[in-house]
């Protein structure tokens, strides 16, 4: 197979596409074949790989050629199906040479191709961002081209890697230089979050493993600059959780972190008071039913609960709000977000919730005392 289709949530037949540890494999599989002249260079146009699961995979080379120290490299374009992936399209070379060593199995990175520099990876500091599944790939599958008393040295290239790296995770981790070469089942499954749940998890690890047990769980950027003015967070106590709130605590917990504080714009944690874990639009929204039913409870003008109710953006309510006596109910709503996300959890009780709004604003937070030595 070159691509399956799977069937999406809302019923679409999706393309499925391969992993940067696919490519990498079937490049360096190709170049092996032309190097031990199992193949002629003119005709190799496709080369077929095992996938961890024990099936067969058929990937699409662009080109193989024999180098002048008598290497051979050949090129893989990334095909991430229809995913929504930054590393679509980019060309992933592997470049294979014979060495002095009979049955050694040498893998390298080279340009574009990130160096690990932080611990709780699953790769050693100091190590290529090559993955542990995607260098057992390699070795699976070149290893039968190669006799006992040969050995041979791979080097993995991806010329627009360093490029790339600056639109993912990367520099967060440690990753520096380039991407990662990386998956754990080889196949890209079109519109999953698992990837990114992965790198989410892979992250909080990471600062656990570091020593970390206070964390800021926030959905981006906006929300770090905050908890950085505000609180002095710094990036070794920071984790971006996206849309995946539930997903982030409960991971969180899980590792075992002590305390978690959600830092976010009124417009994201507002849901959780509604009992939404995954605040993506599209999931699901009530923000202007959560904020009108809040105020309700507080007794708040008939005129003031349709304003806020028919309001264009959180930030429009932030605005009717804030130099009311009801600004309180982003305190009561903040509260509720607290109680949904401990209820969420087995057994988690320390987590704080932080709301702002665009203009800077801090609307609401459960840790008092905090609050009270900022006032």
């Amino acid at each position: 197979m070159i691509n399956q289709s799977i069937l999406s949530d809302n019923g679409e037949f999706l393309r499925t596409g391969y992993t940067t540890g696919s490519c990498a494999t079937a490049a360096a599989t190709a170049a092996i074949r032309i190097l031990m002249k199992k193949m002629d260079v003119h005709g190799l146009e496709e080369q077929s790989i095992v996938l961890p699961n024990g099936f067969n995979m058929i990937i699409p080379v662009d080109q193989v050629h024999w180098n002048p120290d008598d290497s051979v490299t050949a090129v893989v374009t990334k095909d991430s199906g229809d995913d929504q992936d930054v590393t679509h399209g980019l060309e992933i070379h592997a470049t294979v040479r014979m060495t002095q060593k009979p049955g050694a199995i040498e893998i390298i990175g080279g340009e574009g191709v990130g160096t690990v520099t932080r611990e709780g990876l699953q790769t050693p500091v100091g190590s290529w961002a090559i993955n542990p599944t995607p260098l057992m790939m390699i070795r699976v599958n070149v290893s039968p081209f190669i006799s006992e008393n040969e050995g041979v040295e791979i080097k993995i290239v991806v010329p627009r890697g360093r490029e790339i790296a600056k639109k993912t995770f990367n520099g967060r981790l440690g990753i520096l230089g380039g991407i990662s070469i990386i998956g754990t089942s080889g196949i890209v499954r079109p519109m999953s979050e698992d990837a990114f749940k992965d790198s989410i998890y892979l992250e909080l690890k990471q600062k656990y493993a570091l020593g970390v047990r206070q964390l800021y769980l926030v959905p981006g950027m906006h929300g770090e600059k905050f908890a950085q003015s505000q609180f002095g967070a710094d990036g070794n106590t920071v984790v971006h959780m996206s849309n995946f709130i539930g997903f982030s605590i409960r991971a969180a917990e899980k590792i075992g972190f002590e305390k978690l504080m959600i830092v976010g714009h009124i417009g994201k944690l507002i849901k959780l008071a509604g009992g939404i874990f995954n605040t993506h639009s599209k999931v699901a929204d009530g923000k202007a039913h959560i904020a009108a039913a809040h105020l309700a409870l507080m007794k708040a003008p008939y005129e003031l609960i349709e304003a806020v109710y028919h309001a264009n953006t959180t930030d429009e309510m932030s605005d009717i709000l804030y130099e009311t006596p009801y600004k309180g109910v982003f305190m009561t709503i903040a509260c509720e977000a607290k109680k949904k996300c401990i209820s969420h959890l087995d057994f988690m009780q320390d987590i704080e919730i932080v709301l702002y709004d665009m203009k800077g604003r801090l609307l609401a937070m459960t840790d008092v005392e905090t609050e009270e030595a900022n006032q």
